[in-house]
């Protein structure tokens, strides 16, 4: 009697397929319990409903009252968040005055109808965003049941909005170089997550978006000074030394959810000249990994995604809600192994990314061991042995002008079996 072979690829494809609403249903389903069984605009810890965006609003608020200054008094935001929210901020507002700009048509609403405006939109970016990416039938679960996402969807954060401008700017760098260069220039909103693309750029030739990534940031800056005047930017430089200090010393509260290498060392204990040297390490070899692969041509997919998690490497400063931009990397990198074959230890460390954005706090609190820093390092090893063991494609004169096809073109796998296809070596 013959038994019948078990099909476990196929196995687990099938139960990713029922899995993943069941998950995206869970987060809803806790997220809506978590907000209706507060008070008012609090939610059931008495925070803020939609957590951080309670920031933004009130911020823009101030500014739309005349105020712009005081966005960067804390006592002003203070009584504006006790007023409205009934809890008081604990920290300045962190953002330079240009991201206020972006924020301003949000003060004109309500906080609720504000709070909804601000998810929807920059949630349907950034599946939108990953759909391009890449085009398999069950992405949309996969990007919504990311546990990043999740993080940015509760603390009602910008993780959407950065994922949106970088991969929409690299996805566009290569046949849209204007459009990408003003997505670059808009993303110095929060300037640690842009300030690696100039390299990107001047290492891969791109010189009409560096070009207009320049403009976008000068016409930002020149337009905040002239709206909101120049005692903005006297307040966010001057509040930039005490967020030094309380990232140098670990005392936030919640050291144990900022995935950097930086904070990692200092949450396990090292003095912050040890891990100044360390983290300026790990710095210089993601932006020389980063540039290796721009000036060498290597593939979209890959180059995008190294540059994604180098950047996240660089920054010494992030929460777990900003691993909302790793979703980039993991569906390129995703997309490789699917249409090209896996190479070894790829699928486990995808998987191990994948849920870094939950696990990695837990395992941190209890061994004081921030593990997403690791893990970031591996992905960018992985990609960076794909980029090298593949050949380089050939460059043209003027890379302004390359006919890119997006993976928007490219036609789904007839067989939606994204966990079958072999490894290669």
């Amino acid at each position: 009697m013959r038994v019948a072979k078990l099909d476990l690829p196929w196995l687990l494809t099938r139960l990713l397929t029922v899995s993943l609403p069941l998950l995206v249903a869970l987060y809803g389903v806790t997220w809506f319990y978590w907000i209706s069984t507060g008070s008012g605009l609090a939610d059931r810890s008495g925070n803020p409903i939609g957590g951080d965006f309670s920031y933004y609003w009130s911020a823009s608020s101030l500014v739309l009252q005349g105020e712009p200054a005081a966005v960067y008094d804390l006592s002003r935001i203070k009584a504006v968040e006790l007023q409205v929210f009934g809890k008081e901020a604990t920290v300045p507002f962190p953002y330079p005055p240009t991201f206020l700009l972006l924020l301003l048509p949000f003060g004109l609403l309500p906080y609720l109808p504000s709070l909804a405006l601000w998810l929807g939109v920059t949630l349907g970016g950034y599946l939108w965003t990953i759909r391009r990416i890449a085009p398999h039938p069950q992405i949309i679960w996969l990007a919504l049941a990311f546990p990043g996402a999740f993080q940015n969807f509760g603390f009602g954060q910008n993780g959407f909005l950065s994922a949106v401008l970088l991969g929409g700017g690299l996805l566009l760098v290569d046949r849209r170089p204007l459009a990408a260069g003003v997505l670059f220039g808009l993303l110095t909103y929060k300037p640690h997550l842009a300030v690696l693309m100039p390299v990107a750029l001047v290492a891969g030739r791109r010189w009409r978006s560096l070009w207009w990534m320049g403009v976008t940031c000068a016409a930002l800056i020149l337009a905040s000074l002239l709206v909101l005047g120049p005692d903005t930017w006297r307040g966010f430089l001057s509040n930039l030394p005490g967020a030094v200090r309380l990232l140098e010393t670990g005392s936030f509260s919640v050291i144990h959810k900022m995935p950097t290498v930086f904070c990692a060392l200092i949450f396990a204990g090292a003095d912050p000249a040890t891990a100044r040297i360390l983290h300026g390490a790990v710095m210089l070899a993601g932006a020389a990994a980063m540039a290796w692969v721009w000036w060498r041509g290597a593939s979209p997919p890959l180059r995008n995604a190294i540059s994604v998690l180098a950047i996240l490497l660089f920054i010494p400063h992030s929460f777990i809600y900003d691993l909302a931009i790793l979703a980039l990397p993991l569906a390129w990198l995703g997309w490789e192994g699917y249409t090209r074959g896996w190479r070894p230890g790829e699928k486990v460390f995808l998987i191990l990314g994948y849920f870094t954005p939950l696990v990695a706090p837990s395992v941190a609190q209890i061994t004081r061991v921030q593990s997403a820093p690791l893990i970031l390092g591996a992905l960018l090893f992985l990609a960076w042995r794909r980029a090298a063991q593949g050949s380089p494609s050939a460059l043209p004169e003027n890379l302004d002008h390359v006919p890119a096809i997006m993976p928007g073109d490219i036609p789904a796998h007839p067989a939606p079996d994204i966990l079958g296809s072999k490894e290669t070596s």
